[in-house]
């Protein structure tokens, strides 16, 4: 064993510094700025699964007062664009959804459209037999 106290090494204790290189420095600082732009795309395909998941379930919910009642009330339209508008959706269009009475066993419809962030489009539509 060497005396590593004494500052008596032998040979094949002294490391040797190896000669370091500008390249692995700038590899290493795009690998993680790469790293950063997919994580932050992923977060941003994450968040707009949310909301179209959200809208879904918003969509359901109407679709289900729309089979109760024959059709959706303009209450019932308002409540839905506030709603809509709370998970961020804007330019929201809801033609083609069902305004009047549908009568028994026929279909009705809720429609959605908007924008979310400005720039991603979400389509949704939604038909049931009216049972009221």
């Amino acid at each position: 064993m060497p005396n590593i106290r004494a500052g008596k090494t032998s040979a094949a204790f002294k490391m040797k510094k190896s000669a370091g290189s500008a390249t692995d420095i700038v590899m290493m600082f795009f690998f993680i700025m790469s790293m950063v732009v997919v994580l932050l795309a992923f977060y941003k395909c994450i968040g707009l699964m949310r909301v179209r998941e959200d809208v879904s379930q918003v969509s359901r919910k109407y679709t289900l007062i729309a089979e109760t009642e024959g059709y959706l009330s303009p209450e019932n339209i308002r409540k839905l664009t506030d709603e809509l508008t709370m998970l961020g959706l804007t330019n929201i269009d809801l033609g083609g959804t069902s305004v009047t009475e549908a009568g028994y066993g026929n279909i009705v419809m809720v429609m959605i459209k908007g924008k979310v962030d400005g720039l991603y489009d979400i389509r949704l539509e939604r038909a049931s037999t009216a049972k009221y």
